[in-house]
């Protein structure tokens, strides 16, 4: 089922009902299989499907790879902002003398 609540709609109606020869349905959830191994195994099946569909779509990733980078890629150099007097300034701005804290330690 699509929705949840069709599921739980589907359970209610087939409880306790009976087939031709009187046999009663014991309709319950299924939840997931608690062996590791089998876990594991459905894992790496939906990995493997996820990179077969990744490949015919034409986006595969180097293994180890951070980023996914075009071939002919270059990062941008890193911009440092520069204060009034010329020297470098931190991204952020000090704020120590705000709460009272000096340069050897708090006050």
């Amino acid at each position: 089922y699509t929705h949840r609540a069709c599921a739980e709609f589907a359970l209610e109606a087939m409880h306790c009902q009976t087939l031709d020869n009187d046999d009663l349905l014991n309709i319950r959830w299924a939840y997931d299989d608690p062996n590791p191994r089998a876990q594991q195994l459905a894992k790496e099946a939906l990995e493997e499907q996820f990179r077969g569909h990744m490949a015919e779509a034409g986006l595969t990733k180097i293994d180890g790879a951070e980023y996914d980078y075009p071939i002919d890629y270059e990062a941008p150099s890193t911009k440092r902002q520069k204060g009034e007097d010329g020297e470098a300034v931190s991204a952020y701005p000090d704020t120590s003398h705000q709460y009272g804290y000096s340069e050897g330690g708090e006050e």
